[in-house]
């Protein structure tokens, strides 16, 4: 059985840390791996609702548990990174860019264009 795609992982990471309650979490892991006792003893929120929100960073793949403690995966920051950096870029350039951008797909798109990769040069 093979693991979540990368466009997957992404999602349960974003859908994740939507919760602001999950991004405190997140980052207290991040800079302290912790027991979940020590959570719930630091945030206003019961023990039952750390325990649910760690399980959801558990699921998405943030946070990982290592001899009783949690600590949090970096891995998905990357990813992250790169999604939130192309929505920059995107609103940085402006609607008309990206009506532009659009239309060519579309042209493309209506005549039948498949992407191609480049070919590689044989010695």
């Amino acid at each position: 059985m093979s693991g979540p795609t990368q466009a997957g992982e992404l999602g349960a990471a974003l859908d994740a840390l939507g919760d602001p309650t999950r991004r405190d979490l997140y980052e207290r892991i991040l800079a302290r791996p912790s027991r979940i006792t020590a959570l719930a003893a630091a945030v206003a929120v019961t023990r039952p609702a750390v325990s649910h929100h760690v399980r959801v960073l558990k699921d998405s793949g943030l946070v990982r548990e290592e001899d009783g403690l949690l600590v949090a995966v970096v891995d998905p920051l990357p990813q992250l990174r790169t999604y939130f950096d192309r929505l920059w870029f995107e609103a940085s350039v402006g609607e008309g860019w990206l009506r532009e951008r659009f239309a060519v797909s579309r042209r493309l798109y209506a005549l039948g264009a498949q992407p191609t990769s480049p070919r590689s040069r044989t010695a």
